[in-house]
């Protein structure tokens, strides 16, 4: 703010000097406190600037151009005001105005080569035809993939002008020599370096890279860094053979646009509808699709049209706050590739929605429109929308809740006291990675980001309150333990319980076979397909599995087993089994993976040829569920072994999704069930 409003201030008082000349009429006080603003914005946003420059992410040597631009500016803004003040010395502070300007557009032009790197302004590149890229036998990971997606998505801070942490990553060895907070990779385990684990952080982790507000990387580029470090390309800048039929080989035709079918769109077309108002964006790097904005407010029938050159290209559309209306709408059942549409604070009804039926939308803005629920339902039912927000429409109370039972987050509808009520804390965060100790192990919280936050916590199952003990240390744990934990400050209202169990190995198994068929073969993202044959070892390894998404590493999914449209069944056999009183099952339920939990888990025992049912728990259906978020739970069941060494464990899958309203868009489709540690304690 403090930036740009001087900036705004000089160009606006410049355009008050000039209407006071073409209309012979006295603005001099409007002027007189134009300029005096426009100083003491510009020598606040001077002192500031300085004080940024202190940062050592800034290269001293690349602000030098800025910095003395920006004093200069400063200087001649101060003269606008004295010249201002002098009688009869217009054509001087005409004079002086020009050059004012000119100094800070040429500031503006310097802080921008710093921020954003020295050829932001390259318009025509953006209508230059790309090379095609032939994919051989090999490839030169670093200079045809890696280093594009780094400047792509990273170099804009960690470059010769902006090194945070003191880390470059504009040259393969600045990147090798790493930053303040060390080397980039972990040679023994390449799975734990920091290059890994900050690109694989939640978007809400502070540690995510990029940082939330900077383009994000794609499920394709996070595949690639991936597999560049893990494979150990990343040791030496050297090429890397290509199988065919080799994931990797998919994923290259997937980033550098080889064999698309969507043909790049020509210079020409994307010209003129620049000049018609759209704001025109690459959707990624080589894919030949496209994001368009509309950024005047009268919109015609030509301009629709227009965007039809494009419609193989188009997936994402903006025509919010224009006079788009339904008589223009019809044209949108032409655009089959567009995924994200904005139609907010636009003239349309249900009329419009009728045209979308059929689509490949993912996500619609219709607030502030005169949709309803007949045209909302109608629509989500002949599309698989993932997010709608509606909030003031002509939607009705009764409406919203239907519509909002289809699932949790699909429709937004906007709240009008979110204020009135007490805000939330989160739940503690548990530090620890793997909750499955040998001897013993320490327990400890993420230090809450907001002051004064206790985190009372029980280790009996108890729910903790807040006359329960508050964490100051690491707990100890020497045996199994449930640790539920409440964040607690007055004037809030209490956190939801964190509960985690930690388990004690007490190597119980002697060995066991999975029952279940594992050749199904499970899809990640993009195509790329494998299978969770000879992976049985995942459900005794005393390790918990990765936090895991849809588009995640085959290394992270294979942390899990996964069975479709099956029931997961597993022979143990076991030692000291008079010793165990619970069975605890580790699992995962995702809708964007297919993934749900478990009906049931039920455990038998072997006993004169034949089984006995010991017991079984019921798993009930999730209340609302996030399509976004990946769930993990352990279920657990007491068992009274009585000398069965030898028992059974199955987890019934539903085959496919429950006819629940929850899972209404999943209904009928076929569901996988995963599986993580079996333990017994």
């Amino acid at each position: 703010m403090v930036l740009h409003l001087p900036i705004g201030s000089l160009l606006m008082t410049f355009l008050l000097f000039v209407i006071s000349k073409l209309q012979k009429s006295s603005l001099d006080k409007a002027i007189r406190i134009g300029v005096d603003f426009s100083f003491l914005g510009a020598l606040t946003a001077t002192i500031l600037g300085y004080f940024l420059s202190l940062d050592d992410t800034y290269d001293i040597e690349n602000l030098k151009s800025h910095l003395f631009a920006g004093l200069i500016t400063l200087f001649l803004t101060f003269s606008l005001c004295i010249s201002h003040r002098l009688q009869g010395k217009e054509n001087l502070f005409i004079s002086l105005f020009v050059m004012t300007l000119i100094a800070l557009s040429i500031t503006g032009h310097k802080g921008a080569m710093i921020t954003h790197g020295e050829d932001y302004l390259v318009p025509e590149a953006f209508f230059e035809e790309p090379k095609v890229e032939k994919l051989k036998d090999s490839i030169h990971l670093y200079e045809k993939v890696v280093s594009v997606i780094l400047e792509d998505k990273c170099v804009s801070c960690h470059n010769a002008s902006k090194s945070k942490n003191n880390l470059r990553l504009d040259s393969y060895d600045l990147m090798m020599e790493g930053g303040n907070l060390g080397s980039l990779f972990d040679e023994d385990q390449p799975e734990k370096g920091l290059l890994v684990k900050y690109i694989s952080l939640p978007m809400e982790d502070k540690l995510h890279m990029p940082p939330k507000n900077k383009a994000q990387l794609s499920d394709n580029e996070k595949w690639l860094l991936n597999h560049w470090v893990n494979s150990g390309a990343y040791k030496k800048s050297t090429y890397t053979k290509i199988d065919d039929g080799d994931l990797l080989k998919k994923q290259l035709i997937s980033f550098l646009g080889i064999e698309k079918k969507v043909k790049q769109a020509r210079g020409d077309v994307l010209a003129k509808l620049v000049a018609m108002g759209f704001r025109i964006n690459a959707n990624a790097i080589g894919d030949n699709l496209l994001k368009a904005k509309f950024i005047k407010n009268k919109l015609k029938s030509e301009h629709i049209k227009a965007l039809t050159k494009i419609k193989q290209q188009l997936v994402e559309l903006d025509l919010s706050n224009s006079s788009f209306n339904d008589e223009m709408a019809s044209t949108l059942a032409d655009f089959q590739n567009l995924r994200v549409l904005r139609l907010d604070r636009t003239a349309i009804s249900d009329k419009t929605l009728s045209y979308l039926h059929g689509s490949e939308l993912k996500v619609l803005n219709i607030c502030n429109t005169s949709v309803t629920f007949s045209g909302v339902s109608s629509l989500l039912k002949y599309t698989n929308l993932k997010k709608v927000y509606a909030w003031n429409t002509s939607i009705k109370d009764e409406g919203k809740t239907q519509l909002s039972a289809l699932g949790s987050g699909l429709i937004n509808f906007g709240t009008s006291n979110l204020f009135s009520e007490k805000l939330s804390l989160r739940a503690p965060e548990i530090n620890s990675l793997n909750n499955i100790f040998d001897d013993s192990t320490y327990v400890s919280f993420e230090e809450p980001q907001i002051k004064n936050i206790n985190i009372h916590f029980t280790l009996d199952g108890s729910e903790p309150n807040k006359n329960s003990t508050i964490y100051k240390k690491p707990i100890k744990l020497n045996n199994s333990s449930t640790v539920k934990a409440k964040s607690i400050k007055e004037g809030w209202l209490d956190s939801s319980v964190e509960e985690v169990m930690f388990f004690k190995n007490n190597n119980y198994v002697i060995d066991y076979k999975v029952k279940s068929k594992t050749e199904k073969k499970y899809s990640i993202s993009h195509k790329i397909d494998f299978t969770y044959e000879d992976n049985e070892k995942v459900i005794f390894d005393n390790k918990k599995g990765y936090r895991v998404y849809k588009g995640t590493s085959i290394e992270n999914a294979k942390t899990w087993m996964g069975f479709y449209k099956e029931d997961f069944v597993v022979d143990i056999n076991l030692r000291n089994s008079n010793n165990i009183n619970f069975l605890t099952v580790s699992m995962l339920e995702n809708l964007d993976m297919m993934a749900i939990f478990p009906k049931r888990i039920e455990i038998y025992g072997f006993s004169n040829n034949k089984w006995v049912k010991l017991n079984e728990k019921k798993i009930p259906l999730q209340s609302h569920p996030d399509e976004r978020i990946s769930y993990f739970k352990d279920f657990t069941l007491p068992v009274s072994l009585n000398n069965y060494n030898k028992v059974r464990i199955i987890a019934v899958n539903y085959q496919k999704f429950p006819n629940a309203p929850v899972y209404q868009l999943k209904r009928k489709k076929n569901s996988w069930i995963f599986i993580d540690e079996l333990i017994f304690w």
